[in-house]
């Protein structure tokens, strides 16, 4: 198998695709979360308010920024005696290219339109509840991401079988500062492994309430021909992007049976794989507090899928995508 994952030619560009203002949760307007991530880089930013959808782009894009339109929709479960909210489904709907959005058979959703949450007090049956709300955002045009699964108490069996999943949120910057519950490969493994593919997000879910950190740490780096919503989305439909919380990653790939990826300097690079036991390696330093920068893993013909994950020294972690073999 020959496979590369990025070309020689093309951008980069950085952006959040989960993130919230003063139009749901969120302690910023607008206008101030653009301008902090502007001053941190970014180039592309989805607002994904609860139950509402905005379409910014008239007001904030520029030639080195745009908006993306989004939304974060729900589906609680409610305990009916205690009133607290035993699980949910949130997912984002983030408004798809020119092509989807011609076909979409509810037609597009409006600036600040608001989807009223489903609310179940009884009988919960999590798998036709994420059947239902991925169709509805799906058919408004939408990529439909599951967010933080493990902080919404989903059980794998409630989500990893949605049709019209773009992409798992693995890596949610808020949820993992506000009570490490952030991080979900695991959960992505399993559908990987279960022969469901779906890509992989990290992301910000920034509310910017100053209890902790939860922005700007979490986001996907996008290789695109230019700076526009056609461009950049349809680059994160074909899986050309990285996820990241810090490191880099410069291109990865497989020449015939050996899987190899180049990045920023890192502590450890993980091949993680499908397949019987013993098929995925860690590779590190040569010598203990080193830093690694080119890993290669020879494959054993066993493997169902590969994906790699870049660990630096502090813990920040960057994510390719899945291939499967």
């Amino acid at each position: 198998m020959n496979f590369t994952a990025f070309k020689d030619t093309g951008n980069w560009y950085k952006g959040n695709i989960h993130s919230h203002t003063t139009n749901s949760d969120g302690k910023l307007r607008p206008e101030q979360s653009v301008k902090l991530y502007k001053s941190y880089g970014y180039n592309f930013l989805c607002f994904t308010e609860h139950d509402r959808y905005t379409d910014y782009r008239k007001k904030f894009n520029t030639d080195d920024f745009i908006i993306i339109p989004g939304i974060e929709a729900s589906v609680y479960f409610i305990n009916f005696k205690t009133k607290s909210i035993e699980k949910l489904h949130h997912m984002n709907g983030i408004l798809g290219t020119s092509e989807m959005q011609a076909a979409a058979p509810r037609g597009l959703f409006k600036h600040r339109q608001r989807l009223i949450p489903r609310i179940v007090y009884k009988e919960w049956n999590g798998a036709e509840e994420a059947e239902r709300l991925a169709e509805k955002l799906y058919s408004h045009g939408c990529l439909v991401m599951y967010n933080h699964p493990v902080w919404s108490r989903a059980e794998p069996e409630e989500f990893m079988h949605t049709k019209n999943l773009w992409a798992l949120e693995v890596f949610n910057y808020n949820t993992e500062n506000e009570c490490s519950l952030g991080i979900d490969t695991r959960d992505w493994d399993t559908m990987l492994g279960k022969n469901t593919f779906i890509l992989g997000a990290a992301t910000d879910d920034n509310h910017n309430s100053g209890e902790f950190d939860d922005a700007c740490g979490g986001y996907i780096m996008v290789q695109a021909d230019e700076l526009t919503h056609d461009s950049i989305v349809s680059s994160m439909l074909k899986g050309c992007f990285y996820s990241s919380s810090g490191p880099g990653i410069y291109n990865w790939g497989i020449d015939r049976n050996t899987a190899w990826i180049d990045c920023s300097a890192c502590a450890r690079i993980n091949f993680i794989c499908g397949g019987p036991v013993g098929v995925g390696r860690t590779y590190l330093p040569d010598m203990p507090g080193g830093k690694i920068i080119h890993a290669e893993h020879r494959m054993k013909g066993t493997e169902t899928y590969l994906r790699i994950e870049c660990v630096d020294s502090a813990g920040g972690t960057a994510w390719t995508n899945p291939v499967m073999m």
